[in-house]
């Protein structure tokens, strides 16, 4: 293949991959919502992982981590932080064998003061998107730790 040839598809696919502006797209909101977080001690990721926690009262990490669409070391690091700042319990299932998150009151706290940084960053992505990208956004239901998303099978 010609270089010249393999320019034109590196322009092609720069100029219509959906994975790459979706990529984009997602670091440049989240970057908007940490920069409000940063105050209260919260990530974007950990306030995520806070709110599942809040709906679901009780959780596997497995779900957690489905419900959010995080690879589960994801999980486990934010996990780490957020158990060490005394917002998170992890303890042992019914059988010993399945670990269980709970939401503790100072992480209860943290969802509560962070919400006027988070309403703020709200406003702040909408306005940076087209209305009708922001309106097909909060259209997708968002799978929760009681309703994750089904699991595809392996062929």
């Amino acid at each position: 293949m010609a270089s010249t040839d393999l320019q034109q598809l590196a322009r092609s696919v720069r100029g219509e991959c959906m994975a790459l502006r979706v990529r984009q797209l997602s670091r440049r909101i989240t970057r908007i919502y940490d920069t409000a977080l940063r105050p209260h001690g919260v990530s974007t990721a950990q306030l995520n992982v806070l709110v599942a926690l809040a709906l679901a009262n009780d959780a596997r990490p497995t779900d957690i981590a489905q419900a959010l669409a995080l690879e589960k070391s994801t999980l486990s690091r934010n996990l780490e932080r957020m158990v060490a700042r005394g917002w998170v319990e992890v303890r042992s299932g019914e059988q010993g064998t399945t670990q269980r998150l709970r939401l503790l009151p100072a992480g209860r706290r943290v969802i509560e003061e962070a919400m006027p940084a988070w309403r703020a960053a709200q406003r702040q992505a909408a306005a940076e998107l087209r209305p009708d990208l922001v309106a097909s956004l909060r259209g997708i239901e968002g799978p929760t730790p009681a309703n994750p998303p089904a699991r595809r099978r392996r062929s």
